[in-house]
């Protein structure tokens, strides 16, 4: 029996569903002005707490090769030796073809129970998609490029207990040729952690977003904590959750795109309001920023705006200088009307979340997210600018409006995008699945953003499914906290026994876990 520690080496997931604007600006804009009041729930059903079931782990050296030639032949292939070279044994399998429905299945006899690389060696004359599986499930959708020689595809962090296990290769489109499988036990599961800094980084935070940031460091490993995005200011998804689990998550995750200066509707946006009752009722509020673009069409895609991060680009200090000084140097020539749109907007998103700081309720803040996709405005222009921008933002918000009750969440799905380390806490990443694809522990994307952000808590911004709270444990890969989103992914991909399970395990932490010290 084998569980997947992660599918795939990309930092982003599947493409969330229908992820228009609208569906981030819309609910917030239409709704009323009033503060969210506390909703009517009836008490829910208490369920036991559910115990962490983890398999002991036998670290042990293990390298095996499986030649594709000493397999039972599948429909239409042959064992060649030419013309494709490079080969180990004494040949190798040709013409394994999607249009035969035929795989090359290999048995093999797992020696320890712990996680392990499969690499698997192959060639294609064109290009080919291949379903790499163990005991029947799909662990990995391979795909090859033309090529003359064999090339070698290894997937990372299988987890496999001992005994008998079947590997196999299913074609899905094209032919492919096939030398070997090889197994080695896994090592980057175990190494390079890094010790977490134990303050935030700005050194004027507030006492109690200190708190909040050491109480994330501090479970950071041990336990994982609940969180899930509103759709709207009803709550419905927050009692949703209440009702089938008997708790509450810990954060309640909104975006702020309705007060975007340019196309956002600030006068009916309640996420602020909302978010205030929602720490007043005890919780941790986490807040996004999709930022319109700050002139022309009113959108975050690149693909719908003219707007240009590049010509608002400057090396002039601007972070600290007050609007007026700002038109000053627009009249000048010494900066772009772009670059004052982009000081003027950072203005008003501070002004509007003002009031959370004014009632000393910390903020997980996940400006500029998912920026290394290229498809929203902020990204689009290339790191640099985006690097520029970020450092920007941070510094206007942190210096100039000493909105110190931030804690700074890094979004930006890609290393080239990455920022530095003095202006943010958090390093997270969006993971989207297939509705049946199983979610696992996201291990080598963790391993990833790990590797990439050595110091800092990492965290699942957005999902589709809540992890699988055992495999985490498993493969060594805890997350700080996930943002589950709403429906479709909350009720069609995340069914009511697994949110029950997750909520009650012992190393869940939910709403009634936190509180802040006075």
């Amino acid at each position: 029996m084998f569980a997947l520690a992660a599918a795939g080496v990309l930092l982003t997931g599947c493409a969330k569903i229908e992820q228009e604007e609208s569906q981030s600006s819309a609910s917030v804009a239409t709704a009323t002005t009033q503060l969210a009041t506390e909703a009517e729930t009836v008490p829910a059903q208490q369920y036991p707490s559910v115990a962490l079931q983890v398999p002991e782990i036998t670290r042990q050296d293990v390298s095996m090769k499986l030649e594709a030639e000493d397999a039972a032949v599948p429909s239409g292939c042959s064992v060649a030796m030419m013309p494709r070279l490079g080969y180990s044994g004494n040949g190798y399998l040709s013409g394994l073809d999607a249009k035969n429905d035929s795989s090359l299945v290999l048995n093999a006899e797992i020696p320890a129970t712990q996680h392990y690389d499969i690499t698997v060696v192959v060639g294609a004359s064109a290009a080919s998609t291949c379903k790499i599986q163990v005991d029947g499930e799909t662990v990995y959708t391979m795909k090859t490029d033309a090529t003359n020689n064999f090339m070698r595809v290894k997937i990372q962090g299988i987890f496999l207990n001992a005994g008998a296990c079947e590997l196999s290769v299913a074609p899905v489109d094209g032919i492919v040729d096939i030398d070997c499988i090889e197994l080695v036990n896994n090592t980057s599961l175990y190494d390079g952690t890094s010790e977490i800094s134990a303050t935030p980084v700005n050194g004027k935070a507030t006492a109690r977003t200190q708190q909040l940031y050491q109480f994330l460091q501090q479970n950071y490993g041990s336990k994982i904590i609940t969180g899930q995005y509103a759709s709207d200011n009803s709550g419905k998804e927050l009692d949703e959750i209440y009702n089938i689990t008997g708790k509450y998550p810990l954060i309640r995750f909104a975006d702020m795109n309705a007060y975007s200066p340019n196309g956002g509707d600030s006068q009916n946006a309640t996420a602020v309001a909302d978010s205030l009752a929602w720490a007043k009722d005890g919780g941790v509020v986490g807040l996004s920023w999709l930022w319109n673009a700050p002139m022309g069409t009113g959108t975050i895609y690149e693909k719908d705006t003219s707007y240009d991060l590049k010509t608002a680009v400057t090396d002039e200090d601007i972070a600290g200088k007050s609007l007026e000084e700002l038109s000053a140097m627009v009249t000048e020539g010494k900066i772009s009307q772009n670059c004052y749109a982009l000081v003027s907007d950072i203005d008003s998103i501070s002004e509007a979340l003002q009031p959370l700081a004014d009632a000393d309720v910390p903020v997980l803040w996940r400006p500029l997210p998912e920026a290394g996709g290229g498809w929203y405005w902020w990204g689009s222009d290339g790191a640099e600018n985006y690097q520029w921008l970020w450092k920007l933002l941070y510094t206007r918000m942190t210096e100039y409006h000493h909105l110190n009750n931030l804690l700074w969440v890094w979004n930006g799905q890609s290393s080239s995008f990455l920022v530095d380390s003095s202006m943010y806490d958090i390093a997270a990443l969006d993971l989207y699945v297939e509705k049946d694809q199983t979610y696992g522990s996201r291990y080598e994307q963790y391993v990833a953003l790990r590797n990439m952000s050595a110091g800092k808590i990492l965290a699942i911004s957005e999902c589709s499914n809540v992890p699988d709270m055992n495999a985490m444990f498993r493969d060594n890969a805890v997350w700080s906290y996930f943002g589950l989103w709403y429906a479709p992914y909350l009720g069609e991909y995340t069914d009511n026994n697994t949110l029950m399970e997750f909520y009650n395990s012992e190393a869940a932490l939910t709403r009634e876990d936190f509180s802040y010290s006075e």
